[in-house]
């Protein structure tokens, strides 16, 4: 059974990949926008799910 956080990883993964990979040019500035994007994106669902946990609606 796949759990919702590998689920978010594996989106927010290919997200980035795709995002960092249409905004830079060489594969250094896409590698570190890419990882940049993948944390923000990760950091992003774990706080909004902590909130809605928190706060549910």
């Amino acid at each position: 059974m796949t759990s919702h956080f590998a689920v978010m990883v594996l989106f927010a993964f290919f997200l980035a990949t795709v995002f960092a990979t249409i905004a830079k040019d060489t594969a250094g500035e896409q590698v570190r926008l890419g990882l940049t994007l993948l944390a923000g994106f990760v950091g992003a669902g774990l706080a909004l799910g902590w909130v809605m946990r928190v706060f549910p609606l």
